[in-house]
């Protein structure tokens, strides 16, 4: 991991606060240019640590994010100074085009789903392009994830596993949190924020991971619109990589395991996600 630059600072008079999530509070810094991400728990160093590493990794090898400046405290809460980025997220983007949708305004939005789910694509496949070393392994984390699944048997387990285990392994960069919150619109490129989870391991993973979320998730989309998302995406990262739908579909079962495992997912989603994990597993014993 690259060396990290931490300043231990009290009192400091924070900016306004800009948006708040179960684990931080995100707050205007020295100027209209920076943020800090403060941690709500002073026991949240470690976390916080390694997310700081893993956007200077990204950062310094060209990675479309904002620029990580330094880790700091205040109050013994850990926080990360970065760029801040005038833009929009996917999620207040589509809620934005909903909202315009049920009342009937016309009112023409920038980029229309299509373009929206190419930027994402090509920002994906940018960061997707570096390797380095001394970063969590995508597979060690995703395996630990699944063997602590509560909603399958134990054979279930071992299958999904065993399925994981047949996949080629790779030495990739990869987000591991893809979801509309974490990427944001600016200008005409797609930002990727909350470095937390990144690893290194195969981008077919970040990928099914993004197409379980569309396809899914509790969002402001209907469902031809989650499809063209999909299928456009799809289709420009393939033109883009040597990524195969086949590759994409192979780690559909153990992401969407991992997936169903989070306990802050609806139960709409998680119902879903249960029965595309029944179907997968139906197929994959069968053809064994």
């Amino acid at each position: 991991m690259n060396s990290y630059h931490v300043k231990r600072k009290r009192n400091i008079e924070k900016g306004i606060k800009i948006n708040e999530g179960l684990c931080a509070e995100i707050f205007e810094w020295e100027d209209r240019h920076k943020i800090i991400k403060l941690a709500k728990n002073i026991n949240s160093h470690h976390d916080m640590q390694l997310e700081y590493l893993n956007s200077q990794v990204a950062w310094n090898n060209g990675v479309p994010i904002p620029q990580p400046f330094e880790l700091i405290y205040i109050d013994g809460r850990p926080g990360i100074v970065s760029e801040r980025i005038y833009g929009t997220t996917l999620m207040q983007y589509f809620q934005r085009q909903w909202i315009n949708n049920t009342l009937g305004k016309n009112d023409v939005m920038q980029f229309s789903h299509k373009e929206i789910a190419q930027m994402t694509a090509r920002m994906l496949y940018k960061t997707h392009n570096v390797s380095v070393e001394n970063m969590p392994s995508q597979r060690d984390t995703i395996t630990n994830a699944i063997k602590h699944a509560k909603h399958l048997t134990a054979s279930e387990l071992e299958s999904v596993v065993n399925m994981l285990n047949s996949i080629p392994k790779k030495q990739q960069l990869c987000h591991g949190d893809l979801n509309l919150n974490n990427i944001m619109i600016r200008n005409n490129e797609a930002i990727l924020i909350d470095w937390m989870h990144a690893s290194m391991g195969n981008p077919a993973a970040d990928l099914a991971e993004f197409i379980l979320m569309i396809k899914y998730g509790e969002l402001p989309l209907k469902d031809p619109i989650r499809e063209i998302i999909i299928e456009t995406l799809i289709d420009e990262y393939t033109k883009l990589s040597n990524i195969t739908l086949k590759m994409i579909d192979n780690w559909m079962l153990p992401v969407a395991v991992r997936r169903r495992s989070l306990g802050i997912l609806p139960f709409v989603e998680k119902r879903k996600l249960s029965a595309e994990i029944r179907e997968r597993l139906k197929k994959y014993t069968s053809i064994k």
